[in-house]
C-alpha cells in the first residue's frame, strides 16, 4: 500500500454532547485532535451540529474531490449519522475521532484511543471497504438489537448518559430488570423462521465495549451474524449478561448464532405492550416494529490503522 497523507478534512462534531466531567474530557480530547491537525498543517473545515440531521447533511458534502477524509468526532451514534449522509458515489473516506461512551467501531477496527495514534491512522491509514446494515432505511455500522438492550437504549435518559457514561447503562439495565416486560419475537432470517427473547444483529464481534457477542461477524463481510437469545424473563437476561461479561456467551445452550443478509422482525402474540417495540442501532433507537434489517448495497470507505486486522485482510486479498 502506498503512503497516504490526508490534508483536506471535514470534521463533524456534536457540541452539545458534553455536560459534566465526562463531557469535559471529550472536549479536551477533541481539542487535542484539533491541535494535532493544526501542527500537521491540515486544512480543516469544522462543522458543529445544532440539531438532528445536521451531521448527515454536512456529510453529504464529503466528495473525494473536495476532501481527503470526512471525520466523525464522536461515538458510534455520531459515526452512524455521518455514514448515513456520505454521498452514494465518490465519497471521501470516513475517519473516526473516538469520543463516545463505548467506541465499539473504533475498537472493531483496532483504532487506539490515544490522540497521536488516532491522528496517525486518520492521516496515513489505509482505506477498508466495510458493509453497513440498514434498519428499514436507517444505516448502522456495528449492530442492531431488539428486546432487552433496545429497551435499555429507548428508556435511557440522555443527561444520565452524559454524566455517568457506561454507568448509566448499568443503572438502566437494573431498572429494566426490576420491571421486565418484553415480548418474544419472530425473526425470518433469509427465509428461515426463528423465535427469541432478544436478538443482536451484528456487523462486528464486539458489543458494548470489548465484550464478544457475535464472534464471527466481520465489518468487511456482506452479511450479519445474528445472536439469538432463547431464554426470556429476568433469569434469561441475567444469565446472558453474566455470560457476556465472562466471555462465555456462545457457550450458553439458549444462544444460537445464525448468519444472514435479510432479517424480518415482528413480535409473537397479541400482547398490548408488544406494539411498536423499539429497535436500536449503534446505540440509538432506529425504528419500531415491524422492521426489516438488510445488508447495504454498497460498502463504505473507512480509514483503519495500518496494522489492523482489516488492513491485513486487504493485503491478503490483494495478494490472492
Amino acid at each position: 500500500m502506498s503512503a497516504t497523507y490526508r490534508r483536506r478534512l471535514l470534521v463533524i462534531y456534536n457540541p452539545t454532547a458534553g455536560a459534566g466531567k465526562l463531557g469535559r474530557r471529550k472536549r479536551a480530547r477533541l481539542e487535542a485532535y484539533l491541535d494535532l491537525l493544526e501542527d500537521a498543517g491540515c486544512a480543516v473545515e469544522f462543522r458543529p451540529t445544532a440539531k438532528r440531521g445536521d451531521a448527515e447533511a454536512f456529510a453529504g458534502e464529503g466528495l473525494a474531490g473536495k476532501y481527503d477524509a470526512v471525520v466523525a468526532a464522536g461515538g458510534d451514534g455520531t459515526i452512524g449519522e455521518v455514514a448515513n449522509g456520505l454521498p452514494a458515489q465518490d465519497a471521501a473516506p470516513l475517519g473516526i475521532f473516538p469520543l463516545g461512551t463505548a467506541n465499539v467501531l473504533a475498537m472493531e477496527t483496532g483504532l487506539p484511543l490515544d490522540p497521536p495514534a488516532v491522528m496517525q491512522a486518520v492521516l496515513h491509514g489505509p482505506v477498508a471497504h466495510v458493509w453497513p446494515g440498514f434498519v428499514n432505511d436507517r444505516l448502522f455500522t456495528i449492530m442492531a438489537g431488539i428486546g432487552f438492550d433496545a429497551h435499555v437504549v429507548a428508556d435511557l435518559r440522555p443527561g444520565l448518559k452524559r454524566w455517568l457514561g457506561k454507568g448509566a447503562y448499568v443503572l438502566e439495565s437494573l431498572r429494566q430488570l426490576a420491571a421486565y416486560k418484553v415480548p418474544r419475537y419472530r425473526l425470518v432470517i433469509d427465509g428461515q423462521d426463528y423465535d427469541c427473547a432478544s436478538a443482536v444483529i451484528a456487523k462486528g464481534h464486539f458489543y458494548g465495549g470489548r465484550f464478544v457477542c457475535a464472534p464471527d461477524a466481520r465489518l468487511d463481510a456482506p452479511d450479519f451474524q445474528v445472536c439469538l437469545f432463547g431464554m426470556g424473563g429476568r433469569l434469561g437476561a441475567l444469565r446472558a449478561t453474566a455470560a457476556l461479561t465472562a466471555g462465555l456467551l456462545r457457550h450458553l445452550p439458549e444462544i444460537s448464532l445464525v448468519r444472514g443478509r435479510r432479517i424480518e422482525i415482528a413480535t409473537l402474540g397479541d400482547s398490548a405492550y408488544a406494539a411498536g417495540e423499539p429497535v436500536q442501532a449503534d446505540g440509538d433507537i432506529a425504528a419500531r416494529l415491524p422492521a426489516v434489517v438488510t445488508i447495504g448495497t454498497r460498502a463504505i470507505p473507512l480509514i483503519v490503522p495500518a496494522g489492523s486486522g482489516l488492513a491485513q485482510g486487504m493485503l491478503q486479498k490483494a495478494a490472492e
